[in-house]
């Protein structure tokens, strides 16, 4: 899932707000800051090392902040891509929780069928 849009990027040098597009790479959270002319800048984050992962409803927009290090981003409404699709896949790739797992523990916990069930009353 990508998201592009306006970012608010705030380091212990100051604050800037930047165009760009957010993604997950394997372990990366990748940030292309697009320039003029078709230049990009690459800029990667390790997901392990990700924080404060939160979504903000305001005035009936989301803005979705996260901080790496010394430095947060602040993401508003999205250009292209949807903020809580890309929220929900952060945060999935960042705990380690996912559904499908949870559901495959509970069917293995399961030792018997119904088959066998109907055999032990008997």
């Amino acid at each position: 899932m990508r998201v592009e849009g306006m970012c608010k990027v705030t380091a212990n040098f100051g604050m800037e707000i930047q165009y760009g597009e957010f993604y997950l790479e394997r372990d990366y959270l990748v940030f292309d800051r697009n320039y003029s002319l078709g230049l990009k800048k690459r800029q990667t984050f390790p997901i392990a090392k990700l924080t404060d992962i939160v979504v903000v409803p305001e005035d009936g927009r989301l803005y979705v902040t996260f901080a790496c290090g010394d430095m947060s981003f602040e993401l508003d409404e999205p250009v292209d891509g949807d903020l809580a699709t890309f929220v929900r896949e952060l945060r999935t790739a960042r705990y380690g929780v996912k559904p499908e797992v949870q559901h495959f523990k509970y069917e293995k916990r399961r030792q018997y069928t119904t088959h066998h069930q109907h055999h032990f009353v008997e």
